[in-house]
């Protein structure tokens, strides 16, 4: 839980981060590691938790953008991040900040990464209700109540983790083989495959909307990215998308 020195902490770790990615590090990696497990609620997430664009004509994006693509499914839930330190659970946060480590582990978020990763880590997942059956489901309205709450409320509502992406593994280097790693480590995860083309990626979406009703959890289209992260990392962001994922819905 976050310690009255949070805040200083966090003023501090972001401004020695910014200033890493501006190419101009004043610590040491190991510097600012051993600083980091002082206070691992203060860190700066690795990566945004943005929105994606749903844009009303994907071939154009596709053209512009060429595979290999992953596509997965969407799942209609609340986004969070899990945040490991050298491969032991820290924190978890939702878009813009907020905390939900205490419903995150009612939910049943990893404590530890098999292999222990050394750094820092994060894990992607969407929260969403998997009661049985949709009268025992509950709307993405009340899961995201449930996560600022940050109660114990998680485990009642059958709350689970669906992780889809993985951030700090320098040897995951494709979107796809980061589904494969989570999935292998423990974690409950978005399917995912890898294709090659604009037509492959629009008939996985006839294929999706055909299918939609016999998923066991609120799922409302695809998300396509750029398999290649050295690429999305070359694509960047906009202030609220990633210019290298896209979401197609039916």
């Amino acid at each position: 839980m976050p310690t009255p020195l949070t805040p200083v902490f966090a003023a501090l770790l972001n401004g020695l981060d910014a200033a890493y990615r501006r190419g101009v590090p004043l610590l040491t990696d190991a510097a600012y590691d051993r600083l980091s497990r002082m206070c691992p609620d203060a860190l700066p997430p690795l990566s945004d938790l943005l929105s994606l664009d749903c844009p009303p004509d994907p071939a154009d994006w596709l053209a512009r953008n060429p595979g290999p693509y992953s596509v997965q499914l969407k799942a209609d839930g609340v986004s969070v991040n899990l945040i490991y330190l050298d491969g032991v659970f820290t924190r978890a946060h939702l878009r813009g900040g907020r905390d939900c480590t205490a419903a995150v582990l009612q939910a049943g978020a990893l404590t530890d990464l098999p292999g222990r990763p050394v750094g820092r880590v994060e894990v992607r997942c969407e929260a969403v209700s998997l009661g049985r059956g949709p009268a025992a489901q509950i709307s993405r309205n009340a899961v995201a109540a449930i996560l600022r709450r940050n109660d114990r409320a998680a485990a009642a509502a059958s709350l689970s983790l669906l992780a889809f992406d993985l951030v700090g593994v320098d040897a995951v280097p494709t979107r796809s083989a980061a589904a494969t790693w989570l999935e292998c480590a423990g974690f409950a995860t978005l399917r995912c495959s890898v294709t090659h083309s604009a037509s492959a990626v629009l008939d996985a979406l006839t294929v999706f909307t055909a299918n939609q009703q016999t998923l066991g959890f609120p799922c409302d289209g695809l998300v396509v990215s750029i398999n290649s992260k050295p690429r999305q990392r070359d694509l960047g962001a906009t202030s609220r998308a990633p210019r290298w994922s896209i979401s197609l819905k039916p």
